[in-house]
């Protein structure tokens, strides 16, 4: 499992870097760049600075409720007992509360259409949270079960969700970064 999230960080990071290089290369040049492809109606240079600009606000207020999310996943932890009691099935509830706002971030982040320079970018910070939001529903999966396993045992719990809150920031993290090249 920390392989597999290494990689998709990995990737993630790799995609951010190449679209941010992509986006900063056309700010300097003298011919007229393609207009963003945006849900956001534009239909002159204005109107395309402020479709960008509401994609930018919109993006961002997202990713402000992904940080947010993600600050909530130690304090659903917070009181499971490390052996299977009331504790786990309160905790797994409140873990699926998590995977659904997670769900829901994902799908309002993935209805955004960037810049086409950033959508590489969007969609792996999508392709992030939905994977994040997997594992939070399996986590509450087994906690509902209240079955102890090497995987449920509350070190590796707090463990799984220190590394989920983690992921989720810099996901959010590199698209941010991202918005910020574009907004200067």
């Amino acid at each position: 499992m920390k392989r597999k999230t290494r990689i998709i960080s990995a990737m993630a990071a790799m995609v951010a870097a190449l679209a941010i290089a992509v986006a900063l290369a056309g700010c300097g040049s003298t011919t007229p760049a393609e207009a963003p492809s945006t849900i956001y109606p534009e239909s002159s240079p204005t109107a395309g600075a402020a479709a960008l600009k509401a994609y930018l606000n919109d993006a961002k207020s997202v990713l402000s409720d992904v940080g947010t999310t993600a600050a909530s996943l130690p304090d659903a932890v917070a009181g499971v007992s490390s052996k299977p009691d009331d504790t786990w099935s309160t905790t797994a509830t409140s873990l699926q509360d998590i995977s659904t706002q997670l769900g829901d971030e994902a799908t309002a982040l993935a209805a955004l259409q960037p810049p086409e320079a950033l959508q590489p970018i969007q969609d792996a910070v999508v392709t992030g949270i939905e994977g994040a939001q997997s594992a939070v529903d399996k986590l509450a999966a087994a906690l509902d079960k209240g079955v102890e396993t090497s995987e449920t045992a509350k070190a590796e719990i707090q463990s799984k969700v220190d590394s989920l809150q983690s992921q989720l920031q810099g996901l959010s993290e590199q698209l941010s970064s991202a918005l910020g090249g574009l907004a200067n």
